[in-house]
Order: structure tokens, then sequence, then C-alpha cells
């Protein structure tokens, strides 16, 4: 298995974290799973924790991923926010 390298930007300095993964999409979303976590202690302690980040890296050292905390709290935009409801390309009004 993989061994993959997690950085933690919190304001402070955190010791990495080493943890064997089965791939790049699994420990993305262990990083992403381990940030909210996180972000839910800080927001507990009073702290803004929006710009914060965590990075992970591949054996060879190389960056994998990068996921900023304020994209976890973002909303998602709607996809479907603009329905086509009789005519493409045709906007109503009134």
């Amino acid at each position: 298995m993989p061994k993959f390298r997690f950085e933690f930007i919190e304001g402070m300095a955190q010791p990495a974290i080493f943890a064997d993964m089965a791939d790049r999409d699994e420990a993305v979303r262990e990083a992403k799973r381990a940030a909210k976590e996180a972000m839910l202690d800080g927001i507990v302690d009073g702290v803004d924790p929006t710009s914060w980040v965590t990075k992970v890296y591949d054996e060879a050292g190389y960056l994998v991923a990068t996921i900023g905390f304020q994209d976890l709290v973002a909303a998602p935009r709607d996809t479907e926010e603009f329905k086509e409801t009789e005519e493409p390309g045709i906007l109503r009004s009134g």
C-alpha cells in the first residue's frame, strides 16, 4: 500500500501525519474527512478555520492534493438553477 503524508496548516505548525492508503482518491477522501473534523474543533474553540489548508503528498514527496477548508464550507453551485422551461436560449420575463 502506498504511504501518504498529510500536512495540516492551521495557523500553528502541526506535525505531519503518515498513513497507508489504497490510492490517491482514498487519501484525498481521508484528508477531507480529517479537515472537516479539524474545522469543527476549531469552531468549537472560537477560531475561524476557513484559511486552513491540508496538503497531501505521495511517497515520492510530490504534492497530490491541496484542500482549502473554505472549499469545504462553500455552498455548492446549484446546477439545476437555470432549468430550461420551454424553449432553449429564450428567457421570458413577467
